[in-house]
């Protein structure tokens, strides 16, 4: 296998995130990581590219252990991580991008290397000398994948590739990412496009509250119809869901939390003598004042 996760606990603030999570990749295999918000997916990816540090666990790429390396020697080494967000700088331009990517991989074929990842996405040369904060999101999605192609990594992992793109965009980005794997380029990719997904990867995972609860073929899980179209991976019939506006909160709810997060919190909660939910508002910075309500005109 080319990569293998064994028992990796990962999270923030000394609070887990995921726990105990097994997964594997193989040669040009595409997998894909689904889950609702909040499951752990991007946690995972930070974990494997050494984003964050373990807190147990082994990570074992290529057939060595890179667990506990900094995030740029297992760039190094061949794993990619095209974060959410991309990661790109607005100010540069699409050509200026690529090139700066290109000197950081410090290989003598540099221009080939460019010329085969506008190869794969035509339109940036239409943009070289366009600024990256000027494009379209699709567009930078294309110029962060292209960048990731310039260093010819074994494994790529995509974070959310489609988020917040045009239908029809999506559709042009998944063709990419097949097209990836029949060039012997791994992929692992998180993605709320869940149909799609299955439909270019081989095998699949399923995240719930930090825990893996489905390994397997994709296609298998691509035939329970309900899970696909389920509301808590968050797609409608193929369109994006709906944002949701702070203001729609207007009463407390209750969240369910895995009995190993909860006892983690408890013993650093007592450990600090503060309450467990004080603790969790905290760690996700939600403990601001609240703001006053404006206040209503009178009817004439």
């Amino acid at each position: 296998m080319l990569l293998e996760v064994r028992g990796i606990r990962a999270g923030y603030e000394g609070i887990p995130v995921v726990f105990g999570i097994d997964l594997e990749i193989g040669d040009g295999e595409i997998v894909a990581l689904l889950g609702s918000n909040g499951a752990g997916k991007t946690t995972t990816l930070r974990a494997i590219s050494g984003m964050i540090p373990l807190m147990s666990g082994e990570i074992a790429f290529d057939g060595e252990r890179i667990d506990g390396l900094a995030a740029e020697k297992i760039a190094q080494r061949g794993l990619l991580h095209v974060p959410e967000g991309r990661g790109l700088f607005p100010t540069l331009t699409v050509g200026d991008t690529l090139r700066l990517a290109a000197a950081m991989v410090g290989a003598d074929d540099s221009a080939q290397r460019i010329a085969d990842a506008i190869e794969t996405f035509p339109r940036l040369a239409e943009r070289d000398t366009q600024t990256v904060g000027t494009l379209s999101g699709g567009e930078q999605q294309m110029l962060a994948l292209a960048r990731g192609l310039i260093a010819r990594p074994k494994l790529l992992m995509v974070d959310e590739m489609s988020q917040g793109l045009a239908p029809a965009l999506v559709a042009d980005l998944f063709e990419r990412i097949e097209e990836f794997g029949r060039r012997g380029v791994s992929v692992l990719l998180v993605e709320q496009f869940v149909g799609q997904a299955l439909g270019v990867a081989q095998r699949a995972y399923v995240l719930e509250k930090g825990e893996i609860t489905y390994s397997g073929p994709s296609a298998k899980l691509a035939k329970d119809e309900a899970f696909v179209r389920g509301s808590y991976l968050g797609e409608t019939n193929g369109k994006a869901p709906r944002p949701i506006r702070e203001d729609h909160f207007t009463e407390p709810v209750t969240v369910s939390l895995p009995p190993a997060l909860l006892r983690t919190l408890e013993e650093r909660a007592d450990r600090e003598g503060v309450a467990v939910g004080d603790l969790i508002a905290k760690v996700i910075g939600t403990d601001e004042p609240k703001r006053k309500a404006p206040a209503r005109r009178r009817r004439r």
